[in-house]
């Protein structure tokens, strides 16, 4: 088996240039955009839910793309309260079909990152959406294409993302991981 490495990539959003980290998948594979966390808040693309989120895709042949919003990291630009990140999260799609138009895509994101995810999956109509603690008891959950293969994933002891409001976000379906968010704290130290 052939070990790939990331590559880091820049792409445009709007007038701003975007830090990514690319890992090819099979030439048949799905094309994989991962969202990270809040960047007012810590989140960046090398936050070890965010990795693992793009390791487990590539396993299964995937391209993925996984890449700073605005203002974190090395991507130009600052924080735009969700709108301009919306934007980037479109432009890191539309990079990755430029490499293969007719490959289906998968929208994955993290927290605030599964958020956005969710709210520009109507626009750029994703084969399926994954949803790792997606921020529900601060803010709604984006209206889900009617039929879209959704998972959502949570810690049953996760403040942001409450199970029982996780279960109506319109998910296909809802894992609950126990323990889950202190899981998450661990991994996230690692």
């Amino acid at each position: 088996m052939v070990e790939r490495a990331e590559k880091r990539v820049t792409f445009r959003s709007d007038s701003l240039s975007i830090e990514g980290m690319l890992l090819d998948g099979h030439d048949d594979g799905a094309l994989a955009v991962v969202m990270h966390p809040h960047p007012q808040y810590g989140g960046d693309m090398d936050r070890a839910v965010v990795m693992e989120l793009c390791a487990t895709l590539n396993t299964t042949g995937a391209t993925t793309l996984r890449f700073n919003f605005r203002g974190a990291g090395r991507s130009q630009g600052s924080f735009d309260g969700g709108r301009g990140e919306r934007d980037d999260a479109i432009a890191a799609a539309a990079f990755l079909r430029e490499r293969r138009p007719a490959a289906p895509l998968i929208l994955a994101g993290y927290s605030f990152g599964a958020m956005i995810a969710a709210g520009v999956a109507a626009e750029l109509a994703p084969r399926a959406l994954v949803l790792v603690s997606p921020p529900v008891a601060h803010m709604p959950m984006p209206a889900l294409p009617e039929g879209l293969p959704t998972l959502a994933i949570a810690g049953d002891h996760d403040g942001y993302a409450p199970s029982d409001r996780i279960a109506v976000a319109s998910a296909s379906k809802v894992v609950i991981v126990p323990g889950g968010s202190l899981l998450v704290r661990r991994a996230e130290r690692a």
